[in-house]
């Protein structure tokens, strides 16, 4: 398992929005890249996840409001690194893959980076949850001229 750093100020934060994953966790956090901090950021679970998450050396943040929306921000106000990333807590996306993320940023070609789901199965991704990503996708693209086509989780 990769190290997690729980020192004061890290390179790079990785937020990760935590309800109910306690049989995910364990993968998740060896997989943050060694030096980063992992934000656990509790959304209410009752599994035992923040306690998990402490075990492992994450830095757990509880966000009583529940939602993806409210974990994240609460990830977000309690990050202090230059860099903050933000990955789903359930082991469907890798944490490893943000390093090529963070590259981009630090080279200063990006300021933002997000990645870009693509649903593999008809079922993967429910109807409305697709809907409503594109059109704030579509939004945000009219705002800023930016090429979005997902606002993902990582």
């Amino acid at each position: 398992m990769n190290a997690v750093t729980t020192s004061p100020a890290p390179d790079v934060d990785v937020v990760l929005p935590c309800l109910n994953e306690a049989g995910a966790l364990p993968w998740v956090l060896a997989r943050v890249p060694a030096g980063w901090r992992a934000l656990v950021v509790d959304n209410g679970s009752t599994d035992g996840s923040a306690d998990l998450a402490r075990s492992l050396g994450a830095t757990v943040v509880t966000e009583p409001r529940r939602g993806f929306g409210a974990a994240c921000h609460a990830g977000l106000t309690a990050a202090t690194a230059d860099v903050v990333c933000f990955c789903d807590c359930d082991a469907s996306l890798d944490p490893s893959l943000l390093t090529p993320f963070v590259d981009e940023v630090r080279a200063g070609t990006s300021d933002l980076v997000l990645g870009r789901r693509r649903p593999q199965t008809g079922g993967a991704w429910p109807v409305h949850a697709r809907a409503g990503n594109l059109a704030l996708a579509r939004m945000l693209r009219r705002r800023t001229g930016l090429r979005l086509h997902d606002l993902g989780p990582l």
